[in-house]
């Protein structure tokens, strides 16, 4: 008997680390800012733009309406004068010719001999087109100070019973601001080119040839169209990546224990604020207060690591989900090098050491992300 209560202390007080552990994905939503290549003071963040159609572009859309198409996300649009100056013009777009064509279905034997062979006609016409872009804006920034500033008074959030929600506080309205200086310049874009329109195919060369010009104006309509439409596509990328802050909403994971314990009732607690929290994140508004609530629950995470330390696999599972874990939230939270240091520990932790991998090149990228665009953060107001 006494034997069974010492061996009963002894995995009561191992909990876990003497168990199999088994981890959990769970999912929760984050948004933030793709970042432009060229950073622009918030003050600055105008643009204004003129459209230009040839005639036969006319007859598909207005310059107005296309006008209205051109966005630079994070930018007020002005009428002239914007620290970005925009200049669109598709020019031209013209029917080279229509030619029929022919291709030869032929079927085979197991030798290697033809045995039938079918030929089925098509129509080919090309269209030429014509067009240009000229962007002058700032090109080479060459400093940058940000500063949060707060505008509105803290709104705290309603009683909770959540021990990691217990103290939040989240402010409603935050905006922030920052100064760079930036030589003008600027970069074109070329429309110029060719579009190809391949019919359906049919037995003979004279159904092909008579469908395509029975329908010729629709055909003519429909490749006008996607020359319209893509040139503002192709036109709008460019700009953005340049300049604008696109905001971007994305699923991330956590890995959380699978287990009735008071370790996995915990867990499901933490993981439960986790998800409340980032709720509260908004692409266009300062984290400040995000980070802050997040610090109890960074020190739980954090507390796993020498709470679980036998070189074990279930140990090793239960510091991996908590390097992991910190990985992802300071990537979330604009920290890639502390996010860089979690994923570090995660490797040298030896389970699953892809995924440390894995961080480290989106830290990475975020980093050299911030460098281009002379900021900190991937959250940043909106000029209206």
């Amino acid at each position: 008997m006494k034997k069974a209560i010492l061996f009963v202390l002894f995995m009561s007080f191992f909990g876990v680390k003497a168990q199999k552990v088994d981890l959990d994905r769970f999912y929760f939503n984050v948004n933030y800012q793709i970042l432009p290549k060229e950073g622009v003071p918030y003050e600055k963040r105008t643009y204004s733009s003129t459209v230009k159609c040839g005639g036969a572009i006319q007859s598909y859309v207005d310059p107005a309406t296309l006008n209205d198409k051109i966005r630079i996300s994070g930018w007020k649009k002005v009428e002239s004068g914007g620290t970005v100056q925009i200049e669109l013009n598709l020019e031209d777009f013209v029917e080279k010719g229509a030619t029929p064509g022919i291709r030869t279905d032929e079927k085979r034997d197991k030798d290697g001999k033809v045995i039938s062979r079918k030929d089925y006609h098509f129509v080919t016409a090309k269209y030429a087109t014509r067009g240009y872009a000229k962007v002058k804006g700032p090109v080479t920034p060459v400093a940058v100070v940000a500063k949060p500033v707060e505008q509105a008074k803290p709104a705290e959030a309603p009683p909770t019973t959540n021990r990691f929600l217990k103290n939040a506080v989240i402010k409603k309205d935050t905006t922030s601001a920052s100064v760079v200086a930036a030589a003008t310049e600027g970069f074109n874009l070329s429309f110029n080119g060719e579009l190809e329109y391949k019919s359906s195919e049919y037995e003979t060369s004279s159904a092909a040839l008579k469908d395509f010009y029975i329908n010729k104006g629709a055909i003519r309509d429909q490749m006008l169209r996607s020359f319209s439409d893509n040139s503002m596509s192709t036109f709008n990328s460019n700009v953005n990546s340049t300049y604008g802050y696109r905001a971007k909403s994305d699923n991330e994971i956590l890995w959380i224990l699978d287990a009735k314990s008071d370790e996995g009732k915990t867990q499901i607690e933490a993981i439960q604020a986790v998800k409340a929290l980032f709720a509260t994140m908004k692409a266009d508004e300062p984290i400040d207060d995000l980070k802050s609530n997040m610090q109890p629950l960074i020190e739980y995470f954090d507390s796993l690591k020498t709470k679980y330390t036998e070189d074990n696999k279930p140990s090793r599972k239960m510091r991996y989900s908590a390097y992991f874990n910190l990985a992802v939230i300071y990537l979330m939270l604009d920290q890639p090098e502390k996010a860089i240091t979690e994923s570090e520990k995660l490797i040298e932790n030896d389970y699953d050491k892809s995924d440390g991998k894995a961080i480290i090149e989106k830290a990475n990228k975020l980093i050299a992300s911030f460098k281009a665009a002379k900021t900190n953060t991937t959250h940043n107001p909106v000029l209206k």
